[in-house]
């Protein structure tokens, strides 16, 4: 069995925190064939796993702490823990979708465990939608973002998983333990939220040059 001090996690620099979304196409072939390999008990098919999922599984869970050291603590635990249950993953499924699933998991227990000691404000007011199809710069892109903390939690995450991450509507309502169809209610929603909102922030800012 791997122990948790065997994960060597490599956060992403500060720099790639905000960025375009993530394309999932390129490398499954290659990501599955590490996974076969490491549920036959290879720890290097699964540091191989590790490297291929470890940025997208720290972007959401910081989208979901919004502290590092929380969200670098929180992403070795989702290994950890996908390590020790990879015996449970069916290759017919997907990968991803089930380690985001345990992602999810492990973040929401830790928020719940914060709650337990701190009284939290913002914490779970993350970022939206990406970026990517609103904006052409960095800078309009970090604009959006600040704006898009004003969502509501499950607004947000729908958005990440669908838009930042690519997953599809099912398998993001799988990876929210909900339906398609409330996915759907949530993605309209908070892109219609999303759509005001700018809207607004394009009159203000036109109305004060």
């Amino acid at each position: 069995m791997i122990a948790r001090s065997e994960i060597q996690f490599f956060p992403p620099v500060a720099s790639e925190l905000i960025s375009e979304p993530v394309s999932i196409g390129g490398g499954q072939s290659e990501l599955a064939t590490a996974v076969r390999r490491a549920q036959d008990g290879d720890v290097e098919a699964f540091a191989e796993v590790l490297k291929h999922c470890e940025q997208r599984v720290f972007h959401f869970v910081l989208r979901m702490l919004r502290n590092t050291h929380d969200a670098e603590d929180v992403t070795q635990d989702t290994f950890v823990k996908a390590w020790r249950h990879l015996g449970s993953f069916r290759p017919q499924n997907s990968f991803t979708t089930w380690l985001f699933t345990i992602a999810r998991r492990t973040a929401l227990n830790h928020i719940r465990a914060r709650r337990s000691t701190e009284e939290l404000t913002e914490h779970d007011e993350p970022i939206a939608t990406s970026p990517h199809e609103v904006a052409t710069d960095r800078e309009h892109a970090e604009s959006v973002w600040k704006i898009a903390r004003r969502l509501k939690p499950d607004q947000y995450e729908v958005l990440w998983l669908r838009y930042g991450e690519g997953f599809a509507v099912n398998e993001t309502a799988r990876i929210m333990n909900t339906n398609a169809i409330r996915v759907r209610v949530l993605l309209h929603r908070a892109r219609r939220r999303m759509a005001d909102w700018l809207k607004q922030k394009s009159t203000d800012d036109g109305g004060a040059q």
